[in-house]
């Protein structure tokens, strides 16, 4: 057996081991037996269904290096376990980054986390989300063998695309060991444009956006206690940027918004704030809520409503032209927020939509269901865990009913 130089800690009944490389993780895999849960910074480990204690947690923290960085072809090639941070400070030197900005990268989530969560952010409006700048990937299969598709130029379209298959399988398949990446310049400028807004009005800003030759690359609307507040960001050159705010401005004029420029010293502040709302608190219950865009006012309306009649806080948080929805729900009796969850994921199924839960306290866990029902593809989901799985390994009960 070759020598290997990975580490070993204690957490909990089972043990935790760091591998350094794909080869370390490999053998890790092929000479243990049990369960397996692979982990990152642990920023989406209480997304979906609850994974009881494994027999082995693989850390992949230990795994974190920028493998290669061709900045003339705008790639990087990194190891699984390098914080979203660490490279995008790495790549600003070049006048790159990755286009991704989910609220967790301050807590140090990990490209290889991102990639299994199918976690994104704003820029996900312009950008498309992690799965869309993945031009390669090498992975871990749960008997050690290790599999790759893509490669380190864009064009390159040989093989299966296993980066898409892995993209928010949440640790259920195999480990994401080493991902290449497309990259994007780094905007020259970027103006955030705010204003007051209710969730209709931020409904039809958006329309208006959506029917207008501008491109924004984020727009997003934060519930608040006097209705809310809608932030669009756009960025490239100072005068096509400059162009595009003035542009805006008359658009969201027209749909009740009066916006204005933010200032640059509050850009920060007004982002991080809607990362907060996005990521939550202690003891919040979160839901992600999937719509069409235009179901935006109907969903929020009656998640208030709900929350209103049992209780419990209800603040939303909306991609609003994407019609990707979080919701934060906090009150004094589990029951209740359960309750509320469940009424929420009955409204969003009846207008065609998908709920997840991604965080919840031990209380309402034990009354809610994770999942909710399972789609029509749900046949063809247990094949392909079948098939990258068959024993069951890797992280058990995540998306347990539905396999």
């Amino acid at each position: 057996m070759t020598d290997v130089t990975h580490t070993t800690a204690t957490s909990g009944p089972g043990p935790v081991e760091r591998p350094t490389s794909v080869a370390e993780a490999a053998q890790l895999l092929r000479d243990s037996e049990g369960t397996v849960l692979f982990r990152g910074a642990g920023t989406a480990l209480d997304w979906a269904g609850t994974v009881p204690v494994t027999d082995l947690v693989l850390d992949t923290r230990a795994m974190s290096a920028v493998l290669d960085h061709t900045p003339a072809d705008m790639t990087a090639a990194v190891q699984a376990g390098t914080s979203l941070a660490e490279l995008q400070a790495q790549l600003a030197g070049h006048g790159q980054w990755l286009a991704l900005d989910p609220p967790t990268e301050a807590a140090g989530a990990t490209v290889g986390g991102l990639l299994a969560a199918g976690d994104s952010g704003p820029s996900r409006l312009r950008h498309g989300n992690l799965r869309d700048l993945v031009i390669g990937v090498t992975l871990v299969l749960p008997d050690g063998t290790v599999a790759r598709s893509g490669g380190h130029v864009i064009k390159n379209v040989a093989g299966y695309d296993l980066a898409k298959l892995l993209h928010g399988s949440l640790g259920s398949l195999a480990l994401v060991a080493e991902v290449v990446l497309r990259l994007h310049p780094r905007p020259v400028e970027q103006v955030t444009t705010v204003g007051p807004a209710d969730a209709r009005q931020a409904a039809e800003a958006a329309g208006l956006i959506a029917a207008s030759a501008l491109e924004p690359t984020a727009v997003e609307w934060v519930q608040q206690d006097d209705g809310g507040r809608l932030l669009v960001r756009d960025g490239g050159s100072p005068v096509a940027v400059a162009a595009a705010a003035s542009q805006l401005r008359t658009l969201l004029a027209r749909a009740g918004v009066p916006a204005a420029v933010c200032a640059p010293e509050d850009v920060a502040g007004a982002w991080a704030e809607q990362a907060r709302a996005v990521d939550g608190e202690e003891g919040d219950t979160i839901l992600r809520v999937n719509t069409l865009p235009t179901d935006l006012t109907a969903t929020a309306a009656h998640a208030s409503r709900a929350g209103a009649a049992s209780g419990v806080g209800v603040r939303l948080t909306s991609s609003v032209m994407l019609g990707v929805h979080t919701l934060r729900l906090r009150g004094p009796e589990p029951a209740a927020v359960a309750g509320v969850a469940a009424e929420v994921r009955r409204h969003a199924l009846d207008l065609g939509g998908a709920v997840m839960l991604r965080r919840r306290p031990a209380e309402v866990d034990a009354l809610l269901d994770p999942l909710g029902p399972p789609p029509s593809s749900v046949e063809l989901l247990r094949r392909v865990k079948a098939q990258f799985d068959p024993t069951g390994r890797c992280a058990p009960g995540r998306f347990r009913p539905w396999y």
